[in-house]
Order: structure tokens, then C-alpha cells, then sequence
């Protein structure tokens, strides 16, 4: 039992260990893979975009749930994913892919979204689409855009995608051409969007499916659409056909249907009726930027749940009065951009919850007797309007923003009336003046703009009396003009500056007459004449102000002088103390350069003794001598060396020339050999000019060696206590040469030359 327990305590010891080293292992894959790709605290987001990877880096742990290995050089789809079990979302884009094998979503059963896009799929068949999504149970989103699938058309039972999962189906920008045939979504019985855009697309025709919600066909090259196109998308509710500058739709009210459609967009399109008609349950309908010149009457008739209508930048340019019968729901109408001239009065209540209304851009001349008991926003800016009516307001029973900006209202008539507007925009109109009967009757009035017109006389206080909800008053950009003696300027001043109940800021307030206050606010031109009793405190404290100066910079005077003149001191004798080091330097250099030559003119070597010894050729060329050699390194005396002086050695040419012509040896004139040498041997003499073979050394007069001679030759006169023998040294040692010797031992050898 003890050996038992002792085996198992073993094994899981063993077992234990194995697995720390694992998880060691682990832990140093995950940090190298994280030196790699950017990862989050708890590594289940790995970003592995843009590093030219062509296969997936090691460390990849099984938590990961998104991963991003877009923008790299994958040509097959990475096998290793297989054991990602917990993969959520994997983008793949961006790579060099060109088909997917049949296993390749293998045990990815937590996959939601997979992003292929910007790859190289030409063919539906390279995808094995009837395999290669069953694999991922759940996935919802598969995005193929930028790709080269180029058709839709008649496809195969194996060209078919087949998911039970899959939800949104991207194909933006793959060269499709047309759609017919088989469904190409027969195979994904759970498909909601439906994504198409930027492709040449012609036609859409036998686009099937029970669960399609949503249909992008943007940017495409439409022309039409069949009356029944629709009509097998039963669950379709959202249709966007923007940016297709030919399709248009035919006048007939069948030409498209859809009862389940609540919103359609076909704005940049080429429509010349809107033709709604064939949509019943249509929320909100987008047709702006479109050929639309009339609508006719009750052309919005069967849309009566429509609540959002956007009809601007066409070319509309007369409404009826019975054109929006049936919008019982519509809450915003858009006509701005358009030619209306006139708009019937009671057209508006026709749509009893409308509440927002555009009409900018126009060519109204009058704001009408407009009825509605809906409407609150009203916008009728830069329709050149130049006459607005004593009660146009009155019909609008729920008017809250009224914008008259950019147009060409020269006046507002007295009390002109409602009971409910707040916000009153008059920018940029020609108004010039008001009174206090003009706002009399906008007692709910909250804001008020009027920048930008031709105001000159200051408004009064009294003015807004009876509008005691006043917040904001805009009143820039107008042509003040600026009487500071007017009590009344001042008042109207405090009255919008002011707080508790501040309307406009101060710097807002800008002077534009008399000349001499142009371009200055309010309160730069007039606060003198405001506070007078400041003007003269002013004056006394301008004149203390100019004393404080003058005395302030008297004394700053005095200070910069002072320092000057310490700088100045204190540089000289910075400049003194640097001359006398440069001197001290310039004494240590010129002993030290005496100094030098004086050991040079000790240490010299006598360039004599640099003379190498004669050659082999040289020395046969030499005449022989008939003593001893001894001799010629003994010093003659200095009266000798005088008289002989120097002369070049004689060739053996010239010593046979002699030979004849005295018909004895030769004759060496400059070398005495007789029998006084011994006794010239023991007399001070200088010391001879040494020859070797044909060479003579010349010296210079001014030569240290001259200098050295003469010095010697002035200790040898003037002391007879020491000679001093010189032998001369080279300072190289002579290469060996091959020596001839003579039959007799005691001759004299040529190299003893």
C-alpha cells in the first residue's frame, strides 16, 4: 500500500509538473505573440493587421474571442484557427486568399462575424459556399465586398450559399452584373440584410427570400424596376436605391409594390413622379435631388402611414391644395430647394400631425395666411420674401420657431400676433426700425435675432415690456450709431448687458457712427461720458502714472549704467589677467624653444658619421695605399687641415694619368704619411675631414657640425689638458660584403677602406 500511495504521489507530482512547465511555456508564447500583435489585459483581442505575416504566429490561446489578421500576405486560409473554439469575430481582409476549403470554419461554432473582403475570389465555386458555412452554427455576418464574382446569375445548386445562420450578406463593390435565374438566396433561410451596392447592376430580377428585411442597391446602374420585383421579398421593410441616375418610375400606380415596405430612399435618382402609391405601410420616403416637377392631387393619397417626406432639391413649382390629402401621419415635409412661388393656404391642414415644415429656398414673395394647427418649426429663410402680413401668424395656431433669415423685409407691421412663438429669426433682412407696439403682441417671445440688418437709433427698454420671457437678443452687425448723451443708450445697455437677465454680450455692441468712435463698442465709446466723475480721477491719476513712469525709468537708467560699468571693469580686468597668462606662455615657450635648441645643438650627430661606407665597385676603384690605414683616422693638426682645404678625390683614371706622367706610384696629396705622424699623433690638432672612397662631405659654415668644429677648435687653443678621440659610428649596421684578401697577411687589404 505504502509503494502504491508513493507511485500515485509520484505521478501527480509528475503530472503537476508537466503542467506548469506548460503553462510556463504558454505564458512565454502569449508574451512573444503579444511583442507581435497588439493584445488586450486579458489577451482575447488580438490585432494582427499589417505585419506581412503569411501564416497565424504561435501563442494563440483558446480565450481568444477576436482576432484581426487583415492587411497581410495569407494565401490559404490558416488551418490552425481550427482550434479557436471561442472565436467570436475574425477579419481575414485585406490578403491574398483565392479560395476557401470546405473545412475551413472547422469547429468555429462561436463565430459570429467573418470578414473576407479585399481578397481574390473570382468564382462562386473557389468558396465551396454549400460546405463551408455549416461549420460556424452561429454565424451572422459574412462581408465578401471587394472581391471579382462579377455575376449573380443563374446559379448552380453548388454555387449556392447555404447557411441556416446567416444573417447579412455583404457583396459592395465585386463586379456583379446582374441578378436572375435562381435565387442566390434560396440557400440562406435566415437572411435579413442584404448589401449590393457599387456594382454595375441593370436589373434585379428573381431576388427571392421569405426573411430579407433590407436591400442596398446604391450606386448601381438601375434603370427600372419591374411592377412585381417586389413582390417576393414579403418581409422586405427597408429599400435604398440612392445614386442611380437612370431609373426611373413609371406613372402607373402597379408599376412597384410592396405591402411590407416602411422606408425607401431614391434620392439622386431620375424619378418624375414619386409613384408611392404601391407602398401602403411606407414610414418615411427620401426622393430629394430627383427631375420631380408637379405633384399632382392626392398623389400621397394611400401612404397614410407616411410620417417623414423629403421632396426638396427638385423642381417642384406649384402645389395644390389637395396634394397632401391622406398624410394624416406626416410630421416633417421637406420642399425646400424648389420653385414654389405660392402656397395655398389651407393645403397644410391636410396633414393635421405635421410639425415640421421647410420651405427655404423658394420663390415666395409673402409669408401667406398660412393655416395649421400642427405645425411648430416653420423655416422660410432666403425665399426672398419682402412683405410678411399683420396676422400671417394667426393661422399657425402652434408655432413655436419662425425662420424669416436671408430675405429681403425692409419692416415687421405692428402687433403681429401668436400666442405661442419663441424664437423669432430676422437675420439678414433689410429692417431698419421698431417701435413697442412691434413685439407687443409675441408675449411668449424667448429669443430674438435681427444681426445682420440696418438698425441706426438705439432701441428702448420699453420695447420688450410686454415680453417678460425674453432671454436673447442677437443685435450684431447693425449700424448703431452712438449718442453717449442719450440717457436712453445707456439704459438699453444696462438692459441687455446686464445681469441677472443678460440678453446679448457687450462686445457684440458695435459703434458705426460718429467717425470717431467706428468699430468701438458701446462701452469703449461712452464710459467717460457714462462716469464722468472717473474722467477726472482719471486725469490726477494719468498725471501720477506719468511721474511713477519717469521716475521709474530714471532710476532704470541709473541701474543699467551701474551694471554697465561693473561689466565694463570687471571685462577689462578679465582682459588684463588673459594678457599676462598669454605672456607667462609666451616666456615658457621661448625657453622652452632655447632650451630645446641648445639640447639639439648638444644631441646633434655629425652628419659625417651618416655617411655609408663605399660599395664593392668604389672601394676597387680606390687607390691603395702603402701604409698603414690606421692613419687616416688620426687628427692633423689644424694649421695642416687649413692648408690643405678640400679638393674631390681622384678616379683610378686619374691616378693611372699621374702614374704615367711621373713615372712613379701614385701620389695622394691629401694624406702626409711620413714619420712626424707620431709626433703629430701626440700634438693637438683638429681633427681631419674623413673620406670614404670618391665621397667628400661638404659642409655649410652655419651647419651645427660647423658650429661644433669651431667651438672645439676654440676649447683646443685656448685648453691643453684634455684630447678627446673620435671615432666615427654608423648608426645602421653594413650589409655583408664579400672581401678580397691577399696572399700575405700583413698586406692591406681594399676593405680595411
Amino acid at each position: 500500500m505504502l509503494r502504491l500511495s508513493s507511485v500515485w504521489i509520484i505521478l501527480i507530482s509528475w503530472n503537476l509538473l508537466a503542467f506548469a512547465r506548460s503553462l510556463d511555456d504558454d505564458d512565454k508564447t502569449i508574451g512573444d505573440l503579444c511583442f507581435l500583435c497588439r493584445c488586450n489585459l486579458d489577451k482575447t483581442d488580438i490585432d494582427c493587421s499589417r505585419r506581412g505575416l503569411t501564416d497565424i504566429p504561435n501563442g494563440l490561446g483558446l480565450q481568444v474571442t477576436k482576432l484581426n489578421i487583415s492587411n497581410n500576405e495569407f494565401t490559404k486560409f490558416p488551418e490552425s484557427l481550427s482550434r479557436l473554439h471561442n472565436l467570436v469575430n475574425l477579419d481575414i481582409s485585406s490578403n491574398q486568399l483565392k479560395g476557401l476549403p470546405d473545412n475551413a470554419l472547422y469547429n468555429l461554432t462561436a463565430l459570429v462575424v467573418l470578414n473576407l473582403s479585399r481578397n481574390y475570389f473570382d468564382s462562386w465555386l473557389n468558396l465551396n459556399p454549400n460546405d463551408v458555412l455549416l461549420p460556424a452554427t452561429h454565424l451572422k455576418i459574412l462581408d465578401l465586398s471587394y472581391n471579382k464574382f462579377q455575376t449573380m446569375g443563374n446559379l448552380a445548386n453548388q454555387e449556392l450559399l447555404i447557411s441556416p445562420s446567416l444573417e447579412t450578406l455583404i457583396l459592395d463593390h465585386c463586379e456583379i452584373n446582374s441578378i436572375h435565374g435562381r435565387s442566390p438566396l434560396s440557400g440562406l433561410i435566415n437572411i435579413r440584410v442584404l448589401k449590393l451596392n457599387f456594382n454595375p447592376l441593370l436589373r434585379i430580377q428573381n431576388l427571392i427570400s421569405s426573411s430579407l428585411r433590407s436591400l442596398f442597391v446604391s450606386n448601381c446602374e438601375l434603370t427600372t424596376l419591374n411592377h412585381n420585383e417586389l413582390m417576393f421579398l414579403p418581409s422586405l421593410t427597408h429599400l435604398k436605391m440612392s445614386n442611380n441616375y437612370r431609373l426611373e418610375l413609371a406613372s402607373s400606380a402597379n408599376n412597384l409594390f410592396s405591402q411590407s415596405l416602411k422606408y425607401i430612399d431614391i434620392s439622386y435618382c431620375n424619378i418624375l413622379q414619386p409613384n408611392l402609391k404601391g407602398f401602403p405601410s411606407l414610414r418615411k420616403a427620401i426622393l430629394n435631388h430627383n427631375m420631380v416637377r408637379y405633384l399632382e392631387s392626392n398623389a400621397f393619397a394611400n401612404n397614410t402611414e407616411l410620417e417623414y417626406l423629403d421632396l426638396s432639391n427638385n423642381n417642384i413649382a406649384s402645389l395644390r391644395y389637395d396634394t397632401f390629402r391622406g398624410l394624416k401621419m406626416l410630421k416633417h415635409l421637406d420642399l425646400s430647394w424648389n420653385e414654389i412661388a405660392v402656397i395655398p393656404e389651407d393645403s397644410l391642414l391636410e396633414m393635421p400631425s405635421l410639425t415640421q415644415l421647410k420651405l427655404s429656398r423658394n420663390y415666395l414673395s409673402r409669408v401667406g395666411h398660412l393655416r395649421s394647427m400642427s405645425v411648430t418649426i416653420l423655416d422660410m429663410s432666403s425665399c426672398e420674401l419682402n412683405t410678411i402680413g399683420k396676422d400671417s401668424l394667426e393661422g399657425l395656431q402652434s408655432i413655436v420657431e419662425l425662420d424669416l433669415s436671408q430675405n429681403l423685409l425692409s419692416y415687421i407691421p405692428d402687433s403681429i400676433s401668436s400666442n405661442t412663438l419663441k424664437y423669432l429669426n430676422l437675420n439678414y433682412n433689410r429692417i431698419s426700425s421698431i417701435n413697442n407696439l412691434t413685439f407687443f403682441m409675441l408675449n411668449r417671445l424667448t429669443s430674438l435675432s435681427v444681426v445682420g440688418n440696418r438698425f441706426t437709433m438705439i432701441w428702448r427698454r420699453s420695447f420688450f415690456d410686454s415680453n417678460p420671457y425674453l432671454e436673447r437678443l442677437d443685435l450684431s452687425d447693425n449700424m448703431w450709431r452712438c449718442d453717449c448723451s442719450d440717457e436712453n443708450m445707456r439704459d438699453f445697455y444696462d438692459f441687455v448687458t446686464l445681469e441677472p437677465n443678460k440678453k446679448e454680450e457687450s462686445f457684440n455692441l458695435i459703434c458705426n457712427s460718429p467717425a470717431n468712435v467706428n468699430t468701438q463698442t458701446w462701452l469703449e465709446a461712452c464710459y467717460f461720458t457714462w462716469n464722468p466723475t472717473e474722467k477726472t480721477a482719471n486725469a490726477d491719476t494719468l498725471i501720477w502714472f506719468i511721474v511713477v513712469m519717469i521716475i521709474g525709468l530714471s532710476l532704470c537708467i541709473i541701474l543699467v549704467s551701474g551694471i554697465r560699468s561693473s561689466m565694463k571693469r570687471r571685462l577689462a580686468a578679465i582682459q588684463a589677467e588673459r594678457e599676462r597668462q598669454v605672456e607667462e606662455a609666451r616666456d615658457r615657450l621661448r625657453q622652452m624653444r632655447i632650451r630645446a635648441e641648445q639640447e639639439a645643438l648638444c644631441n646633434t650627430p655629425d652628419p659625417r658619421d651618416l655617411i655609408a661606407p663605399p660599395s664593392y665597385d668604389e672601394a676597387l676603384s680606390m687607390p691603395k695605399l702603402n701604409v698603414s690605414c690606421h692613419s687616416l683616422n688620426e687628427t692633423g693638426s689644424g694649421k695642416t687641415r687649413r692648408k690643405r682645404g678640400r679638393r674631390k678625390t681622384k678616379s683610378s683614371g686619374d691616378l693611372l694619368e699621374e702614374t704615367d706622367r711621373n713615372g712613379d706610384a701614385p701620389v695622394y696629396d691629401d694624406l702626409e704619411l711620413t714619420e712626424t705622424q707620431e709626433e703629430d699623433r701626440q700634438r693637438r690638432r683638429r681633427r681631419r675631414n674623413r673620406r670614404y672612397g670618391s665621397h667628400e662631405i661638404a659642409e655649410l659654415d652655419q651647419s651645427p657640425g660647423a658650429r661644433r668644429r669651431r667651438m672645439s677648435e676654440y676649447i683646443v687653443e685656448n685648453d691643453d689638458s684634455v684630447i678627446v678621440e673620435v671615432q666615427a659610428q654608423l648608426e645602421r649596421p653594413l650589409r655583408p660584403r664579400n672581401r678580397r684578401y691577399s696572399i700575405d697577411d700583413n698586406d692591406v687589404r681594399e676593405s680595411d677602406f
